[in-house]
């Protein structure tokens, strides 16, 4: 409970100033998040920091020029290009749950923790990009890194990609995907 009350203190604050329908995303993402969070705790990994560790990671090897989602944007760009991220690739202390284990049941962690209708999760822009994927997935059970990418890059907004749980879920997807560049591989790094 203690670690809710910055968080919906800060929803409070970053949400005076916008309209209605995002502030209620930016709740939903925040709710989110914290499911999110708490789904990786229940095997010891504090997700977020290790993900921003990775994010400033990326920032210093140059796969990204800064945080921004335009950022983000132009390193999709650059592994649709390349399939994987170009050397140096430095980081050698990968965390096992974080490369395989999926996060379950977050919508429902959200309607139970903080009552949030599953309708509005689902009405959200990052829901219609997964519902997408999932589409994708049921007709073609292998579906190419590529089309994520492709997905984030034109369907999400450059504020999306950093909002809460979608800039967790975007860099989890890296991390795995920066893992697989370093160690599925023939060149020498």
């Amino acid at each position: 409970m203690i670690k809710l009350l910055p968080i919906l203190l800060l929803i409070s604050i970053l949400t005076a100033c916008q309209s209605p329908e995002k502030v209620k995303d930016f709740e939903t993402y925040t709710y989110l998040q914290v499911c999110f969070e708490d789904y990786y705790l229940n095997y010891d990994v504090e997700i977020t920091p290790l993900l921003n560790e990775f994010e400033l990671l990326l920032l210093r090897e140059g796969h990204i020029s800064d945080t921004t989602g335009a950022a983000y944007k132009v390193l999709f760009d650059s592994l649709a290009v390349n399939d994987y991220f170009k050397p140096p690739l430095k980081k050698e202390d990968f965390n096992n749950t974080a490369l395989y284990k999926n996060p379950s049941n977050i919508i429902g962690c959200a309607e139970s923790l903080f009552a949030i209708d599953s309708l509005q999760i689902t009405k959200t822009n990052y829901f219609n990009v997964a519902r997408k994927i999932n589409a994708e997935i049921e007709k073609e059970e292998d579906i190419s890194i590529h089309y994520f990418f492709d997905l984030y890059k034109h369907e999400l907004t450059d504020e999306e990609i950093r909002a809460p749980y979608i800039k967790q879920s975007v860099l989890i997807l890296l991390y795995r995907w920066y893992f697989k560049s370093k160690y599925d591989r023939d060149i020498s790094l």
